[in-house]
C-alpha cells in the first residue's frame, strides 16, 4: 500500500509522472505526520490517508507548505533514528508495533514533497494524493 503525492495531472487524482513526486507507505513516515495531517484537515477540510485521495487546489498550497514546514521542524529536532508507533497487534497477543525511522530519510522525502508544492505553483496546478 502506497501513497503517491505530485502535481496533479491529466487525471483529477492521480500524479502526473513527469514531475517531482514521492510516495508514503504505511509506515513510521507516515505515521509520524499523523498529527499534522489532522490539523491541515482542520484547515483545509482534505485527509492525507493511506486509503484515500485529496486535492489541494492551488488556494490550499500555502496551507500544504506550512504543514511540509513543520514536518520538517519535528523532523530536525529529532535524532539520527526514533522508534514511531504505527499500530497495534490484537492477535495471537496485544502489542503495540513500533518501526525506526532515520532523519535523513524523512528529511529527503520532505525535500521532494516541498519541490512538489513549488512546482504546483510554477504550473498552477493542485498538489494530488492518490492513497491505494
Amino acid at each position: 500500500m502506497a501513497l503517491d503525492i505530485g502535481v496533479g495531472g491529466d487525471s483529477a487524482l492521480a500524479p502526473n509522472q513527469t514531475e517531482p513526486k514521492l510516495s508514503l507507505e504505511d509506515d513510521g513516515y507516515y505515521w509520524f505526520l499523523s498529527d499534522l495531517f489532522d490539523q491541515l484537515k482542520a484547515e483545509t477540510g482534505q485527509y492525507i490517508d493511506l486509503y484515500g485521495n485529496a486535492t489541494f487546489p492551488t488556494s490550499q498550497l500555502d496551507a500544504l507548505e506550512r504543514t511540509v514546514a513543520a514536518a520538517k521542524e519535528l523532523v530536525d529536532a529529532q535524532g539520527e533514528s526514533w522508534k514511531v508507533h504505527t499500530g497495534t497487534q490484537l492477535l495471537p497477543v496485544r502489542k503495540e508495533v513500533y518501526q525506526v525511522v532515520k532523519r535523513e530519510e524523512f528529511q529527503r522525502l520532505l525535500t521532494e514533497w516541498a519541490q512538489v508544492v513549488v512546482r504546483a505553483r510554477e504550473l498552477d496546478k493542485p498538489v494530488v494524493c492518490f492513497g491505494d
